[in-house]
């Protein structure tokens, strides 16, 4: 059974959960072209990165808990669009969160019946859309 918006919400706070988005850029033809965008996921992790196996083990939990976190924000956006999880995940320190320890999980959005096929007005509107969600699951745009 999945978490409400208001558990979503107070897992976020928690794991002070922030996102990027970026945009998602290719080469066509020698230009660069926009095709979709980057959103990245930041969870803090001092806790759960400390030495020992069982820490490993919190730390796996939390990579499962932000990707299902992902998933819950992502649902509607599947419908208009392709999103495809980065396979790489990542332990990060970024200036933005005073160089904490965080798990970092990436997906790309992009075009479901053409991948190099140029963003639009729409497609912005529809990230518009994707953001209010991540709001409404108390993420924050950056850092916290």
């Amino acid at each position: 059974m999945g978490r409400s918006d208001g558990e979503w919400t107070d897992w976020a706070r928690t794991h002070r959960v922030a996102y990027e988005i970026t945009p998602l850029v290719e080469m066509r033809d020698g230009e660069k072209l926009q095709v979709g965008f980057t959103l990245s996921f930041y969870a803090e992790a001092e806790a759960e990165l400390a030495p020992g196996a069982e820490d490993a083990e919190a730390s796996e939990r939390l990579k499962q808990e932000l990707a299902a976190c992902a998933d819950a924000a992502l649902a509607a956006e599947a419908r208009v669009a392709r999103t495809e999880p980065d396979p790489e995940s990542a332990v990060m320190m970024r200036p933005e969160n005073d160089l904490k320890p965080e798990v970092c999980l990436s997906w790309r959005i992009f075009h479901k019946d053409e991948y190099l096929k140029p963003v639009n007005d729409a497609d912005r509107e529809g990230l518009a859309i994707c953001e209010r969600r991540l709001r409404e699951l108390g993420l924050k745009r950056g850092h916290w």
